[in-house]
């Protein structure tokens, strides 16, 4: 017998496991429905509001040092009057003198009333200790002092003030000699303060700004440090109460699972309501016993017993598991008819018998009004191995079919005969006699004695 799931069978569960689980579906269903309606109703019919911070305005101040040294010495590679821009490293015997500017510029939305003041101061110190943190001496002196007022926004304000590397050089010279020592190591720089007030996008502002511009002399050289430009910034912002918005996948799916939901719900209460997910007892039986048949697969051999072995007295099983149970307790195996599709196991004196129940009509599992017409000899559910047992389940005492024999049209495998010679002609106790004829004068016989 084959196990496999035909389509009929798989309608079949399918129709048993909605059946089963048509309340936890319907409770998914309308959790679903409930819960597509809320994200639509909070997306597209009530929104909310939110709180959101806002950049109104914003004004940015930024200071810069640019620098260059003019040629006054004649040189091999050099022309006197030749600059030299923003360079890393001058030289000392050509270009002494080094030109610097601090130059401030801002820009905002709006601005009034702003004045810019940038003062420069030469520093410089002898530092020693960790990180430079003890200042053993040192001599600061203003090189420049620029204000402007009713700076406009995007206006250059620029300090320019003059370095003369060799000239430091010699003070530091001279101050270390003053001292007799020089316990650390002397740095030389400009501290520029840079200050703007006045009134931007609408606020009284005071900014204040410290930048450094180093300069070291290393004899025929001497090197600058040059921070770069430095920008700071500020933001006016306001808080305002908007509604809320949401992204697409929000904005689609909400009304998907609304649908789905809906849909699902009022698809298994139709099917409910017109009965289509019923499962009557002799399918259930049918599905057990297929469950059983694929489980202990193993432990059954498709084999045709010897007329002797149907000689013996017959026990029924309820079931195939049962049977099988039976089998591995006894230390035999389970035979399965080819012809009949009877299960068999012999032990001792009896045969233990399980006779599968009827497959369903191909039909009978999408429409529960295609049953077997009446007449048809496969319905009546009799033994054809030749049990004349009068109460064997599927015939009544009158030899009719019972009330659900009508839902099959056919055994599991084969329609009872051992698949040779004429269809007719039915030996069931393997005497080589006609069953039916036999059958037929004994009732001819009897008629006779009525009369």
């Amino acid at each position: 017998m084959s196990t496999s799931t035909g389509p009929d069978e798989t309608r079949l569960r399918l129709r048993a496991f909605l059946d089963a689980q048509f309340t936890v579906l319907l409770a998914v269903c309308l959790l679903v429905a409930a819960a597509g309606g809320a994200v639509v109703y909070t997306t597209h019919v009530e929104p909310g509001t939110e709180t959101q911070t806002r950049t109104v305005s914003s004004w940015t101040v930024e200071t810069e040092y640019v620098h260059s040294a003019e040629v006054t010495e004649p040189s091999p590679v050099f022309s006197i009057g030749d600059e030299l821009t923003n360079r890393e490293t001058y030289f000392a015997s050509v270009a002494p003198e080094l030109d610097v500017a601090a130059e401030t510029t801002y820009t905002a939305d709006s601005a009034e009333s702003v004045d810019v003041a940038i003062d420069s101061t030469l520093v410089v110190r002898n530092v020693g200790g960790e990180e430079g943190g003890i200042v053993y001496w040192e001599q600061r002196e203003a090189v420049d002092s620029t204000t402007a007022t009713d700076v406009e926004p995007g206006e250059t304000v620029s300090a320019p003030f003059t370095l003369n590397s060799t000239a430091i050089d010699e003070r530091v010279a001279a101050i270390e000699e003053e001292l007799g020592a020089s316990p650390g190591e002397t740095e030389t720089f400009v501290v520029t303060d840079v200050e703007v007030a006045g009134t931007l996008n609408g606020e009284n502002v005071t900014y204040t700004r410290s930048v450094q511009f180093g300069i070291s002399h290393e004899g025929a050289t001497y090197t600058v440090s040059d921070p770069g430009v430095q920008s700071d910034s500020d933001e006016q912002q306001e808080t305002v109460v908007v509604e809320r918005t949401y992204g697409p996948l929000r904005g689609i799916g909400g009304p998907a699972l609304l649908v789905v939901g809906l849909l699902g719900t009022a698809s298994l209460g139709y099917v409910r309501y017109e009965g289509l997910l019923r499962v009557d007892d002799a399918e259930r039986e049918y599905l057990s016993f297929r469950d059983d048949r694929s489980e202990f697969d193993e432990w059954i051999t498709q084999v045709r017993l010897p007329p002797e072995a149907h000689d013996r007295p017959e026990a029924h099983a309820e079931d195939l598991r049962d049977l099988v149970d039976f089998a591995i307790d006894n230390d035999t195996g389970v035979v399965e008819d080819p012809n009949t599709g009877a299960f068999h196991a012999v032990s001792g004196e009896f045969v233990y018998t399980y006779r599968p129940p009827l497959a369903p009509a191909a039909g009978a599992l999408d429409d529960d009004s295609a049953v077997t017409p009446p007449d048809d000899p496969s319905a009546d559910g009799s033994d054809v191995t030749g049990s004349e047992d009068p109460n064997e389940e599927g015939t009544d005492d009158e030899g009719g079919t019972d009330e659900e024999g009508g839902l099959f049209t056919r055994p599991l495998l084969g329609g009872g005969s051992d698949g040779e010679g004429d269809p007719e002609d039915v030996d069931v106790d393997g005497d080589g006699d006609d069953e039916r004829a036999d059958d037929a004068a004994d009732a001819e016989d009897r008629a006779g004695d009525d009369a």
